[in-house]
């Protein structure tokens, strides 16, 4: 038994310094290893890759910041039309211009009657009448009667009407199709103003502000004498304001002030103007 615990005694004395070894190299190969990761997380490689994903992170911020705007803006402008097209409405609804209907009233011939005339005795000449013979027992007389026949004034009230109700519908290329060529069919109608601010109007909700101040324009140039000169200076005005001509929708809005003081026209050119005061400060 002794014999045998001095061989164990003696193995493990000549195993202690490999296993010593061992453990030292591990640690050696250990150490090294956290030098290499250290070396790794302060490499260059690294922190550009971290640069890079910092920078994807500030780029999905901003796309997600334009996406916000662009779906605020988006919002806005249905709104602007949902509005636009309440403002038509309720002006069509209280569109209350009516057509003078000529009235004929046809020229009567006073025809005298005669007893126990004879018949040549008796003239008359005029343009296309009717003659009623009545018999009786006794005498036969002719008594000569005009046939009035009324002839209306075109005045294109038909065709306006139509126009304004595709409008009212909301079909403003249809609309405008209409009211251009309204002037051309009907040069003398008294619907005339109407056509063309209606066509501007129909323009401006559609966002072709160069046609609708163009109509506008019209209306001022041509009809001066028209109820519609104060709504087609307020939108002529509202039209240099959504191309940004703020100086030129400037001077058209206060001038709707001034010439039109008290009515809705000049409330509208104020609110207006506050926008426009407020967006150049």
């Amino acid at each position: 038994m002794m014999k045998m615990a001095k061989k164990s005694l003696i193995v493990a004395m000549m195993l202690s310094p490999l296993m010593a070894n061992t453990v030292w190299a591990d640690e050696a190969a250990l150490t090294q290893r956290i030098d290499r990761l250290e070396r790794i997380i302060q490499g260059q490689g690294l922190v550009s890759l971290l640069g890079r994903v910092d920078q994807l992170q500030n780029e999905i911020q901003r796309l997600n910041g334009e996406n916000e705007s662009l779906s605020h803006e988006l919002e806005m402008m249905k709104k602007r039309q949902r509005d636009l097209y309440l403002d038509i409405d309720q002006r069509l609804q209280a569109q209350s211009v009516i057509a003078p209907i000529p009235t004929v009233i046809p020229e009567m011939n006073t025809v005298q009657e005669t007893t126990a005339v004879e018949s040549s005795d008796i003239t008359a000449t005029v343009p296309e009448v009717a003659e009623v013979q009545v018999e009786n027992a006794t005498n036969a007389e002719t008594v000569v009667v005009p046939e009035a026949t009324p002839v209306a004034v075109e005045n294109g009230e038909a065709a306006y009407q139509s126009a304004l109700q595709t409008l009212r519908s909301g079909q403003y290329e249809q609309a405008i199709t209409a009211l251009s060529a309204f002037p051309e069919q009907y040069p003398q109608s008294s619907y005339l103003p109407n056509a063309y601010y209606w066509q501007g109007e129909a323009n401006y909700v559609l966002r072709h502000f160069d046609l609708a101040i163009a109509a506008f324009q019209t209306v001022l140039d041509r009809f001066p004498e028209s109820s519609k000169v104060a709504d087609a200076t307020l939108k002529k005005g509202f039209s240099q304001y959504e191309l940004e001509q703020l100086e030129l929708a400037t001077a058209t809005l206060t001038g709707v002030i001034e010439q039109y003081p008290n009515t809705s026209a000049a409330r509208l050119a104020k609110v207006r103007l506050d926008r426009i005061k407020q967006a150049t400060r």
